[in-house]
């Protein structure tokens, strides 16, 4: 499997140089601008109030679903690069109601692993923010909690991230394959096996992101506050390191859901006689 991970990643790093033309506006106006705007927006909820508060929020959401909309148009580019951009966007269009309805069983899934370890935290006695500053008394932290919430959310984050492996290409499955729920399945059938290296294939992607996500911003953040001063979120210095800290995320994206695509192609050929064949 190492040699198709290497033979995945240099199918996207040549998918991205030659269709560089094709992707740039869809990147550009249904990625960067979108996450551009949430890091700014993000910013300011705290200071316009509970109602503007709400407001932002549900700028936030449209624009997430708009920056959904330019990372499934992206996988259909790369799965059909023959189509051209005209024809990734005709396929999102029929698509992106359906990818984001699995993707929101996928997050409730999620909430509902991560919910006993909730509901441990919240009854431990240890407040979830320290807006106040006030710390707790030990006479009301609920030891036993406090170790039930801690053990289980460390021993749900490997399983977390297996599962995450195992859906790792989804997205490109209900693109290419126009399934439903269904669609669960085809993508555990298409990585068994396959699972520990993508494993660590996004544990590497995580780090590195991270890590250059958060270098892009305190070195933008340092520069342009030297240059322009200004320490508010909608001053010039924020706004712009929010520019450049969605330079990196649009970049690293951009990579991350080629790469899946090009993954689902990978699995679907070296395991369509295996699949036939059941």
């Amino acid at each position: 499997m190492m040699a198709t991970m290497s033979t995945v990643w240099d199918r996207t790093s040549a998918f991205v140089a030659d269709h560089l033309a094709a992707l740039a506006p869809i990147v550009l106006f249904g990625m960067f601008v979108p996450l551009a705007l949430i890091g700014n927006l993000v910013a300011v909820m705290g200071a316009v109030g509970l109602t503007g508060g709400w407001v932002v929020g549900v700028v936030i959401v449209l624009l997430s679903l708009a920056s959904n909309w330019g990372a499934i148009a992206v996988t259909a580019l790369a799965l059909d690069p023959a189509a051209g951009r005209s024809g990734a966007i005709h396929t999102t269009n029929h698509r992106f109601l359906p990818v984001v309805g699995v993707n929101v069983l996928a997050l409730i899934a999620l909430f509902v692993l991560f919910l006993p370890g909730m509901v441990g935290f919240s009854l431990s006695g240890i407040p979830m923010t320290q807006m106040t500053g006030e710390q707790p008394s030990l006479d009301a932290i609920n030891g036993p909690m406090v170790l039930f919430a801690t053990l289980y959310t460390l021993v749900l984050l490997p399983v977390l991230l297996w599962l995450v492996a195992r859906l790792s290409v989804l997205n490109a499955t209900m693109v290419a394959e126009r399934r439903g729920p269904g669609v669960f399945g085809r993508s555990f059938a298409l990585t068994r096996g396959s699972a520990l290296k993508i494993m660590g294939v996004l544990l590497l992607y995580l780090l590195v992101s991270q890590i250059a996500g958060l270098a892009a911003r305190m070195v933008a953040g340092a520069v342009f506050g030297l240059l322009l001063g200004g320490v508010g979120p909608l001053s010039a210095s924020a706004i712009l390191t929010a520019l450049v800290v969605a330079m990196v995320s649009t970049l690293f994206s951009v990579l991350a859901v080629v790469f899946l695509a090009k993954l689902y192609l990978a699995l679907r050929d070296a395991r369509a006689p295996i699949l036939e064949a059941a």
